[in-house]
């Protein structure tokens, strides 16, 4: 099974992205940390809101990418018709989604409260819940589909396995714990990110058989 340069390109990009880059822009740029409280943030934020809307206009582009990669991916792994379909529609609703939870962070301005701010907030959290569970259901059918077809080396198998393993874990810590930054969120998320630039590292350096 060979990857295009384009599609590991947006794993290794995404998955960077959504790792290093998102901490380094919040607690780097934005200086938030978990002793900080909400009004700290809310400051720190409308202070910085060109720097939000730089970064969060880049996400959307590289989670784009990443989404169409992971499309490509269930077409390299010849996920079937109907769960290719599937998994299309999935990707352009983890795009949306995403799309509509960022901008509830740029929704401030000179007469924006820390009130409107916990209530736009909200809103992100839940359209996000449908991200999370969009993402989840993409990587869980590509992963079956590899197991079931038993394509790419051991080593490739492995990483599909981690991301659809840790999309269970996702699923468990929205449905049934149910709390915000729980530390099951930030090891699915940290082990997700280190698993999809993995695969990405595999497909521009697998050569064709």
């Amino acid at each position: 099974m060979q990857l295009s340069k384009a599609t590991s390109w947006g794993f290794i990009i995404g998955g960077l992205w959504a790792s290093v880059g998102m901490l380094a822009f919040f607690m780097g740029i934005l200086g938030f940390s978990d002793d900080m409280d909400a009004a700290e943030e809310f400051k720190n934020l409308q202070d910085n809101q060109l720097m939000a809307l730089v970064f969060f206009t880049i996400s959307i582009g590289v989670f784009a990418y990443l989404a169409k990669s992971f499309v490509q991916l269930a077409q390299a792994v010849n996920v079937t018709d109907e769960w290719y379909t599937y998994v299309r529609i999935m990707a352009i609703l983890m795009v949306g989604s995403l799309l509509i939870s960022m901008s509830t962070w740029l929704i401030l301005g000179e007469d924006a409260t820390l009130e409107t701010q916990k209530a736009t907030d909200a809103v992100g959290n839940s359209v996000n819940t449908i991200f999370i569970i969009a993402s989840a259901i993409v990587q869980l059918i590509i992963a079956g589909f590899v197991l079931k077809n038993g394509l790419g080396n051991l080593i490739f198998k492995v990483f599909v396995a981690i991301i659809g393993v840790l999309s269970v874990g996702d699923l468990v810590d929205i449905i049934v714990i149910r709390t915000e930054d729980s530390d099951l969120g930030f090891i699915t998320w940290i082990g997700w990110a280190i698993a999809v630039v993995g695969i990405g590292v595999l497909g521009l350096t697998t050569k064709k058989a």
